[in-house]
């Protein structure tokens, strides 16, 4: 297979993007993933195990504030699954201060 390459940069409402990654854990649960932009796809199939990384930043720019979240998902076929991981969890709810 040739090796192939898409990138997808776009702004859009918070409703929008919350559509885009509903559909993208929809496609994860089916094992399938079809990427399609300009007439052209980029098919993936993800399979076990998955390296997640998740980089998340909030600075001062500028008088404003500006925050960043990158998620990147990768696996390859034949890959073993490593003892090694980072425990994290993700919730809407702040922590809480404890004296």
């Amino acid at each position: 297979m040739a090796s192939q390459h898409m990138k997808v940069k776009a702004k859009e409402g918070l409703v929008e993007v919350i559509n885009h990654l509903e559909q993208l854990v929809q496609s994860l649960k089916e094992g399938r993933l079809c990427i399609r932009k300009n007439g052209e796809a980029i098919i993936l199939k993800p399979q076990d195990p998955v390296m997640l990384e998740l980089e998340a930043e909030a600075r001062l720019e500028k008088d404003s504030l500006r925050e960043k979240l990158v998620i990147e998902l990768k696996w390859r076929k034949g890959e073993q699954a490593s003892p090694e991981s980072d425990a994290f969890t993700i919730t809407h709810l702040e922590p809480t201060l404890e004296p």
